[in-house]
């Protein structure tokens, strides 16, 4: 199902408002004109039946001519405006006493022209009120004005949760330098306010991570360097070869340790461009001390857009992977379309990869020399880049494969 902003949604809701009350207005101006009409027909039918009165002989022309003044109505004697009248278009018709009386109006004034055989005379209503309902229409503009103010209020209001997701996906990106705080009163400017702290905390424990890795890693070198030299001086024995074993994995943890953090410390900086794999595969085997020929692979002249420091520790950690955990020491990197697989022979994984990408876990625990931080730091590495790692294992071998 496909999601709509919060203003789009507001936005539809005040259309379907707008066309509500634009239909509702109509029909009201509509029985408002008809309703106004029917009382000038009371009005009207009032006088027509004067003259039928008249006309049937049950009142006189004096009784007439004092009904029509009471009711502001002369009687027209001009031929000329009589002749005009007639030949206008007629406004409007009254019945009375089965006999059609005509209503026109000219120069802001109504007229009604009686029957042939009840005078023919042309009545004028001296005071004629005209038949405007436009009012209904300024009513209607200061509705569409007063929901056009409160649609802008709204949207004015919701602005800023545009700006506080743009926010939000910078900080998701890993840039710590952005600033939330906001001087509004609604409950979005609280929002903010609330996530600037939140943001503000987690950098502040994000620097003094840094710091305590920083400092412990340094600190650890100093004693574990002593420890190895101070061995020298011993002579061989089982205790020399246990204590060896120690500050080597005290060493290799140190280094892991140290290598996370510079990667961590890269989240806003990944530099990528393009490079040919081979040169990734070259630098990778440099940090291994290997041969980059010694790799069986298919690479030639293919090219990847990434951060070469960053791909290049990537393409170590599979590699080591690969020679720790193989039956015979070796692996092979095929490239595929849009998949690189760092294939080598072995035991199937126990666990699904997800298992492994955690830190501190290996796929074999008798390996002294890992802490089981290299899938953790390729998949780290990967997620930067929007790429992926998955694992498949067939006809007894283990393929690590980069989708790109």
């Amino acid at each position: 199902m496909r999601n709509y902003s919060v203003i789009v949604k507001i936005s539809f809701f005040f259309i379907i408002a707008f066309i509500a009350i634009t239909i509702l207005f109509r029909m009201m101006y509509k029985y408002e004109f008809v309703s106004v009409k029917e009382n000038l027909k009371v009005h009207y039918h009032q006088i027509a039946k004067f003259v039928m009165l008249w006309h049937f002989q049950k009142d006189t022309k004096e009784q007439l001519l004092i009904n029509l003044k009471n009711k502001n109505i002369e009687i027209v004697t001009d031929k000329k405006i009589y002749e005009e009248i007639v030949k206008s278009e007629v406004f409007d018709t009254i019945s009375c006493g089965m006999k059609n009386f005509y209503l026109y109006e000219k120069d802001n004034y109504r007229y009604m022209l009686t029957p042939d055989d009840a005078g023919n005379m042309l009545l004028k209503d001296l005071n004629t009120e005209p038949v405007n309902v436009y009012y209904m229409w300024w009513l209607y503009l200061a509705f569409i004005l007063v929901l056009f103010a409160l649609f802008m209020s709204i949207a004015i209001s919701i602005y800023p949760l545009k700006h506080l997701q743009l926010q939000i996906h910078r900080f998701g990106e890993g840039d710590m330098d952005i600033d939330l705080a906001s001087s509004g009163k609604d409950e979005i400017a609280e929002v903010s306010n609330e996530f600037d702290k939140a943001v503000k905390k987690i950098k502040t424990m994000i620097s003094s991570r840094a710091i305590f890795i920083r400092n412990i890693t340094h600190e650890l070198k100093t004693p574990i360097t002593k420890g190895q030299l101070s061995l020298e001086f011993l002579e061989e024995s089982r205790t020399k070869e246990i204590l060896k074993n120690v500050f080597l994995r005290l060493n290799l943890l140190t280094r892991e340790f140290v290598q996370i953090e510079n990667i961590t410390a890269c989240d806003c900086n990944i530099n990528a461009k393009n490079y040919q794999l081979r040169d990734i595969l070259d630098n990778a085997a440099d940090l291994l001390f290997l041969e980059a020929d010694s790799i069986e692979n298919n690479l030639d002249n293919k090219t990847i857009e990434a951060d070469f420091e960053l791909m290049s520790i990537v393409f170590k950690n599979l590699i080591d992977n690969g020679i720790k955990y193989s039956k015979d020491g070796a692996v092979v990197i095929e490239q595929n379309g849009n998949e690189i697989a760092f294939c080598s022979n072995g035991e199937a994984l126990q666990y699904p990869l997800e298992y492994y990408t955690q830190p501190f876990t290996k796929c074999d625990i008798n390996i002294s020399d890992s802490f089981g931080l290299g899938l953790y730091i390729v998949e780290y590495i990967l997620i930067k880049h929007d790429f992926s790692l998955s694992y498949k294992h067939k006809n007894g071998i283990n393929c690590f494969i980069v989708h790109i």
